[in-house]
C-alpha cells in the first residue's frame, strides 16, 4: 500500500508523518524521494486482508487514480526560444516565413516575414523553433514537440478569424494536441491580409497541459503579418 505525502511549504514533517502513523496504523516505511515523503504501508486495520493504494496531498484534492505520463526528458528543460519559422506546403509550392529576435525583447528590432499563402487553399503546416542567442545555434524542434511533447502546446489566434483556420494534427499521449505540425486552411480572397499569434506554452506537470492558457509559462509569444497572393 502507497501512501505519498506532500505537505506544503513550512508544514512540520514530522508532525505530520506521526498523524498518519496514527491514523492508518502504519506497519512499515521507507524512504525519501525527491521532497516528498513516501510511506509504504503493509496493512491496514481494521480489514487487514483488503488491499489500497492511497494518494494522498495535503495541498490538493484526490481528483483521479490515473497516473499521469511525463516527458521522458521533462526535468531537463530547453533553451530559450529566439526564432520560430513557418513553412506552407502543398503539393510543390512551399510558403516560408520566419520571425527571428536573437538578443529578446528590448534588444534590436525582430525580423518579421510576411507569409504569403493563396487564398481558399489548405496547406500543411510545420513548425520550427531555434535558439539564435548564441554559438552555435540550436534546433530546438525535437525537444519541444517531440520529447516534451507532454508539457507544451502552440496555440494559434489570427486576426481577423475568417483569416485562416490552423488546427495541429500532432497529439501528446493523452491525446492533446501539440501544434509542430498540422492542417493550415487559408480563408477567402475576401480577406486579404491579416495576422497570426503564435503562443508556445510550457507547462510544469502534464496535468497542467489540460488546462490551457491558464497555467503554464509562455516559451513564445510572436506574431506573423499575412498577405493574400495577388
Amino acid at each position: 500500500m502507497l501512501l505519498e505525502v506532500q505537505p506544503r511549504t513550512n508544514t512540520p514533517i514530522v508532525s505530520t508523518i506521526e498523524r498518519i502513523w496514527q491514523r492508518w496504523h502504519i506497519l512499515d516505511h521507507s524512504h525519501i524521494r525527491r521532497g516528498r515523503y513516501i510511506l509504504y504501508l503493509c496493512s491496514v486495520k481494521p480489514k487487514p486482508t483488503l488491499k489500497y493504494i492511497f494518494l494522498v496531498s495535503l495541498t490538493l484534492p484526490i481528483l483521479s487514480c490515473k497516473r499521469e505520463k511525463k516527458d521522458a526528458s521533462d526535468e531537463l528543460g530547453h533553451s530559450f526560444v529566439t526564432t520560430l519559422e513557418v513553412r506552407l506546403i502543398l503539393r510543390g509550392d512551399t510558403i516560408y516565413g520566419r520571425y527571428k529576435d536573437p538578443d529578446g525583447p528590448g534588444g534590436r528590432p525582430a525580423t518579421v516575414d510576411t507569409l504569403r499563402p493563396n487564398a481558399d487553399s489548405t496547406y500543411t503546416f510545420i513548425l520550427r523553433v531555434l535558439d539564435e542567442s548564441g554559438n552555435p545555434i540550436k534546433d530546438i524542434t525535437d525537444i519541444i514537440f517531440t520529447q516534451q511533447k507532454n508539457t507544451h502546446r502552440m496555440f494559434f489566434f489570427t486576426e481577423p478569424t475568417q483569416l485562416a483556420s490552423i488546427q495541429p494534427t500532432d497529439t501528446d499521449d493523452l491525446g492533446r494536441p501539440v501544434g509542430g505540425k498540422g492542417i493550415w486552411t487559408q480563408g477567402p480572397a475576401s480577406v486579404s491580409s491579416g495576422k497570426v499569434r503564435f503562443i508556445l506554452r510550457h507547462y510544469s506537470t502534464p496535468g497542467d497541459k489540460t488546462y490551457g492558457l491558464e497555467r503554464g509559462s509562455t516559451d513564445l509569444d510572436v506574431e506573423l503579418p499575412i498577405r493574400i497572393r495577388n
